[in-house]
């Protein structure tokens, strides 16, 4: 009977730790903002923000709220992904449903002006994704196993196989956000919001190999399967501050301006990994790897935006522009941790935002038709989000089309639907699957809520 004494000798052992860079961006790149409304007009809502989720794109907007509001969200999202590995083309689905909102801002009597205070939940960042692939890769990934029966004698499982690998990712980041919007003249109001980060993501990996072609069957490395699962479980933890200008330019025309300031986010991770090795003989060899604790925080830089509405009875046009510098993004090591070698050789990472990542202007347009007789409002909107990817060409930007309708149910009650298509390409590679992916991506999200005037 063979005796299998170590599972791995590759270079990058079991590297199931989402401390990258480009994993780090992906915290908090892409997000997906904030209320239905905003949705169904692109997102191009730094000069409207008219109601809570004014918290999030410009709290000066809070202003603007004629009457008190408490509103509620879910969303569904479809999530397709046409890839292409190995000469191989597979599509790969899967949908998702979650909370999405839940806000409430008061207006408070003035003899003048405009004082509101907004307090509320939302998820502005959601981490779903899903990748399978499957294809014959005549690379080396390095896989080879001490087979040794007294001394370490290697045995290669690395190149000319059958690949397959599944990725699956859900959760999101949001925030407990609080702040108002002060009305200081007829032309100009500020607001202030401040940001609770919490949040989770599930990360879960999947990768097989096998030996289609019989290329290995001498005896002992007659190896046939080899399969290898990985989890991580991240949790999100951090705090950030939004200030906000809007200007009313004229009776329909109006600027807004917001910063968000740079922020902190902390990441807990629990990992795990196992893995299961078959013969050709149905010999099998099966290792847990147990479960493991990691801690890191990453600096983001700040979010600069802009936008300007025109806003009539019967149509608003709206446009907005956000700019971040991503290659001021850093790792940084918790206080409470000593300076391991863990922590130097993540420290040492930070050089690759500057030179892997670039700054970008994401910007977005939409427009809203309001019938005066049914009291119903359509919503369209186009948003364009380069790629952080200093290397990226514009193929991988992220584009959404977005609609959305409003209906008055009665002079209290309103509800909102939006829908948005989004599609972008990326290219992956990992070291299991040397070579690499592309990837066609497309989205399809639903959000929809209701909001309550008092």
């Amino acid at each position: 009977m063979k005796r299998f004494i170590l599972l791995f000798s590759l270079i990058f052992t079991v590297q199931i730790l989402a401390q990258s860079p480009g994993e780090a961006i992906a915290f908090l790149d892409n997000e997906t903002g904030s209320g239905v409304r905003a949705q169904g007009l692109g997102n191009a809502f730094t000069a409207v923000a008219d109601d809570w989720s004014a918290l999030y794109w410009n709290p000066a907007g809070l202003t603007l709220l004629e009457t008190s509001e408490i509103s509620g969200a879910f969303y569904h999202t479809k999530f397709t992904n046409n890839a292409t590995f190995g000469g191989e083309v597979q599509m790969g689905n899967d949908a998702f449903t979650e909370f999405k909102e839940f806000g409430l801002a008061y207006k408070f009597p003035t003899s003048r002006g405009s004082f509101v205070l907004a307090i509320g939940r939302h998820n502005f960042k959601n981490y779903d994704d899903y990748l399978s692939f499957s294809g014959f890769n005549g690379y080396s990934n390095g896989l080879e196993f001490d087979l040794g029966e007294e001394e370490a004698e290697y045995f290669p499982f690395d190149r000319n196989v059958w690949q397959t690998e599944e990725i699956l990712q859900s959760g999101n980041l949001g925030a407990w956000s609080f702040g108002g919007g002060l009305a200081l003249s007829p032309q100009f109001s500020i607001g202030l919001s401040f940001h609770v980060y919490t949040g989770a993501n599930r990360y879960a990996f999947a990768f097989t190999q096998e030996d289609f072609d019989q290329i290995y069957e001498s005896y002992p490395a007659n190896y046939d399967y080899y399969q290898l699962n990985q989890l991580i479980d991240s949790e999100f933890s951090g705090g950030g501050v939004s200030i906000g200008g809007l200007f009313h330019l004229s009776d329909e025309l109006r600027a807004g301006v917001s910063y968000d300031f740079p922020s902190k986010l902390n990441v807990h991770e629990i990992y795990s990994s196992n893995d299961l090795l078959i013969f050709d003989d149905g010999y099998e060899s099966m290792m847990d790897f147990g479960t493991g604790e990691w801690e890191y925080a990453v600096r983001y830089p700040g979010k600069l935006s802009g936008g300007l509405a025109i806003d009539s009875e019967r149509l608003l046009l709206a446009a907005s522009a956000s700019y971040r510098d991503w290659t001021d993004t850093k790792f940084e090591r918790p206080d409470e941790y000593g300076l391991s070698y863990d922590y130097q050789d993540l420290l040492a990472e930070n050089q690759t935002f500057t030179t892997d990542f670039r700054d970008v202007l994401s910007w977005s347009v939409g427009g809203e038709f309001r019938f005066t007789g049914p009291n119903v409002r359509l919503r369209g909107g186009y948003q364009v989000t380069p790629s952080s990817l200093a290397e990226a060409d514009k193929s991988m930007n992220r584009t959404t089309l977005s609609g959305g309708i409003g209906y008055d149910i009665d002079p209290s009650t309103s509800f909102n639907i939006s829908v948005s298509h989004g599609s972008w390409k990326r290219y992956s590679e990992d070291g299991w699957t040397p070579g690499g992916t592309k990837e066609t991506i497309e989205t399809d999200r639903v959000l929809a809520g209701i909001v309550y005037h008092f």
